[in-house]
């Protein structure tokens, strides 16, 4: 839809703020602008709660995200593709292959959130936001090398799987279009599962472990996909799980 300045009598898109030509601001523009911002804000800050009801988390150089190399007892090659992914882009600072182990609404709201938190505010094209998140996930690399060594690498251990019935299954996918009900009504999780995991990351400087209940990992159409952050430096939970080898 489109509709006409009244300045200049150029056509312009029914939600530009701005006249293409004259460059003159409709009545209001700063007002809706703000009110934009304010509804993406709101919007935000619902997302980062995690689809197993728990909290999402935004990555903070202090609270990093990790998960781990190999399964000890294998699963199904198909769903740990994004565990791969996730691991390879955490140890060999590969960001957009890090990216792509969460859905892509998800990689969205990651990526505006990393760019915030490197700019202090929204960068303006879809490359400032690409080139800061490259910056910030080159922070959390060299965080995690800082602390653990330049030859840090990542592992764990699963303890329980437990695959997803239809219930459980529905019930993720009604959380999941509840953050955005107009662009998620038509996804839904097939398939998943949820695990208890020892993570650890290990280098030259020292390792750390701790233990995360009801991991999950579910499949939207052909694609698995990981849905929470991993904050390593929580401080270390003892657990009789971290016991067992």
């Amino acid at each position: 839809m489109s509709k006409l300045c009244q300045y200049c009598g150029a056509e312009m898109d029914n939600e530009a703020l701005e006249c293409p030509e004259c460059l003159k601001k409709i009545p209001g523009a700063d007002t809706i602008k703000k009110r934009k911002e304010a509804e993406k804000k709101e919007k935000q800050k619902k997302i980062i709660k995690i689809v197993t009801g728990s909290v999402l988390a935004v990555a903070f150089i202090t609270g990093l995200v990790l998960i781990v190399t190999h399964f000890v007892r294998k699963p199904s090659d198909i769903y740990m593709k994004p565990v791969k992914n996730y691991i390879n882009g955490c140890v060999a600072n590969e960001y957009d292959e890090y990216i792509s182990a969460f859905p892509e609404y998800l990689q969205q709201i990651i990526s505006e959130q990393y760019a915030y938190l490197v700019m202090n505010e929204m960068p303006s094209t879809p490359e400032k936001v690409h080139t800061a998140d490259l910056l910030y996930f080159d922070q959390y690399y060299r965080a995690i090398a800082q602390k653990f060594g330049t030859d840090f690498d990542i592992t764990y251990k699963i303890y329980e799987e437990k695959p997803l019935n239809d219930e459980e299954l529905e019930k993720y996918t009604s959380e999941f279009r509840s953050f955005d009900q107009q662009n998620l009504s038509d996804v839904s999780f097939s398939e998943g599962y949820e695990l208890t995991v020892a993570f650890t990351v290990k280098g030259n400087l020292g390792s750390k472990t701790f233990t995360e209940k009801e991991f999950p990992v579910l499949k939207i159409d052909d694609t698995w996909y990981i849905m929470n952050y991993i904050d390593f430096f929580k401080e270390e939970e003892k657990t009789s799980l971290q016991n067992m080898n």
